[in-house]
């Protein structure tokens, strides 16, 4: 019988699933969990890695962004590609730009307010998430 990662208790049930993963839910202590984690890298990296595909990167070129081999990168395309497009979506456009145009391209004005998520990875390079917020009336 499963038990509950947090508090023990074997009162568990299923709660949907993430990413193709079964998750449960723990009656007792509300803690929610899947069976078995991902192995490897965590999650957000292969959710990153599908985002640069689906934005047209090369396999070889996502692998030297995040600090992987590029067979790790095929690995992760093959086996969950179907399911990370259906939950994130495709990439319209991507740019590559220069510090001066960014706020441009990205239709950004003073008035604007945002929340930027930053995530350093193990190659060296950094990753932005930009969300730009509607503005307040």
């Amino acid at each position: 019988m499963q038990k509950c990662f947090k508090c023990g208790a074997e009162n568990i049930v299923k709660n949907g699933k993430v990413f193709g993963w079964q998750r449960y839910k723990c009656k007792d202590c509300g803690y929610q969990f899947t069976r078995n984690a991902p192995a490897g890298k965590p999650i957000h990296i292969k959710i990153l890695s599908h985002t640069l595909y689906n934005a047209g990167f090369t396999m070889r070129r996502i692998a030297q962004i995040i600090g992987v081999t590029a067979q790790s990168v095929s690995r992760w395309i093959e086996k969950w590609h179907t399911v990370f497009t259906e939950e994130i979506g495709c990439a319209e456009n991507y740019y590559e730009v220069d510090t001066d145009n960014l706020l441009k391209i990205m239709n950004i004005k003073p008035e604007n307010k945002c929340i930027l998520m930053r995530n350093n990875l193990p190659s060296g390079a950094e990753v932005f998430i930009v969300v730009k917020l509607p503005l307040q009336k």
